[in-house]
C-alpha cells in the first residue's frame, strides 16, 4: 500500500509539475543549466579584453606581439576571453600569430603618445565597451620629451573615460619594460614608480586598478629584437605577466 501511494503522489507531482510549467526539462538535462539559463544569456558571454597601448601592443607584421601568447595561455588553460578594439592587424601588416582561433582585435597605434591614445579613446571604448583593459603606455612619451606629470594626468583621464562608458571596468597599468636606451630606462624607471600610486589613487570598489610589473626581469639585450619592441621570449615574458594578473577576472 506504502509503495502504491507513493506512485500515486509521485504522478500528482509530475501533473502539478507540468501545470506549473516546470516539467519541459529535458531527460539529462541538469538544473544547474537552467539556474545559468535564468540567470540570462550574459552571465555565459566571455569578457571583454582591451589590449591598449602603442607598438609594444600592437606588434609589426612578422611578428605574433604579446597578444598571440596571452590568447595562447587563455585558451589552453580553459579561461573564456573576448579580445576588442578597433585594430586587428600589426603594423604594416598582419601579425605572425598561428594559435588556433587567434583573436586579433586591439588597441595597439605604432609610435603613439599617452595623450594620443586619449583623445581617441572614448570612441574606442564606446564601440567596444571591454571589461578588462591592459594598458601599456609611456614609452613614446618618454622618447618624445613629455613629462611624467603630463603621461600621469593622461593616464587618469584614460581610466576616467573608459569608466563613463562602462563604471565598472577593471584597468590593469602595466610598469612598461626597459629598452636598450640607459637614459630613456632612467625615464621609464622613474615613470613606473609612480604607478601605484596612481593605481591607488584612483582604484574603486567598482573598477578597481591593478598595477602590473612588467618591468622586473625583462631584458632589453635579450627581450628584444631592436633594444625597445619584444621579440619572442620578451612577448612570452609580457603575456605571463598579463595572465598572471587577469585570470581571476575572467
Amino acid at each position: 500500500m506504502h509503495w502504491m501511494m507513493s506512485q500515486v503522489w509521485g504522478s500528482l507531482g509530475a501533473v502539478l509539475l507540468g501545470l506549473l510549467g516546470c516539467g519541459s526539462r529535458l531527460e539529462g538535462e541538469s538544473l544547474e543549466a537552467w539556474g545559468t539559463e535564468e540567470a540570462g544569456v550574459a552571465a555565459l558571454a566571455p569578457k571583454k579584453v582591451m589590449p591598449l597601448g602603442d607598438s609594444i601592443t600592437q606588434g609589426a607584421a612578422g611578428r605574433a606581439s604579446y597578444r598571440c601568447q596571452l590568447w595562447r595561455k587563455l585558451i589552453s588553460r580553459g579561461y573564456r576571453a573576448d579580445f576588442v578594439g578597433t585594430l586587428t592587424t600589426g603594423y604594416l601588416g598582419e601579425n605572425t600569430c598561428t594559435s588556433v582561433w587567434f583573436d586579433r582585435d586591439h588597441e595597439g597605434h605604432w609610435s603613439w603618445r599617452t595623450d594620443q591614445v586619449l583623445a581617441n579613446i572614448s570612441a574606442w571604448a564606446t564601440s567596444t565597451r571591454p571589461d578588462l583593459v591592459l594598458i601599456h603606455l609611456g614609452t613614446n612619451d618618454t622618447y618624445h620629451h613629455q613629462t611624467e606629470d603630463s603621461t600621469v594626468s593622461e593616464l587618469e583621464q584614460i581610466i576616467d573615460r573608459l569608466r563613463v562608458v562602462n563604471p565598472r571596468v577593471k584597468v590593469f597599468l602595466a610598469q612598461i619594460i626597459p629598452t636598450s636606451s640607459v637614459l630613456a630606462s632612467l625615464k621609464l624607471q622613474s615613470l613606473n614608480q609612480r604607478l601605484p600610486w596612481l593605481a591607488a589613487a584612483k582604484s574603486t570598489e567598482d573598477s578597481p586598478v591593478y598595477v602590473v610589473d612588467q618591468w622586473t626581469g625583462f631584458t632589453p639585450s635579450t627581450d628584444t629584437y631592436d633594444g625597445v619592441h619584444p621579440n619572442l621570449r620578451g612577448e612570452e615574458k609580457m603575456a605571463e605577466r598579463w595572465y598572471q594578473a587577469i585570470r581571476d577576472h575572467l
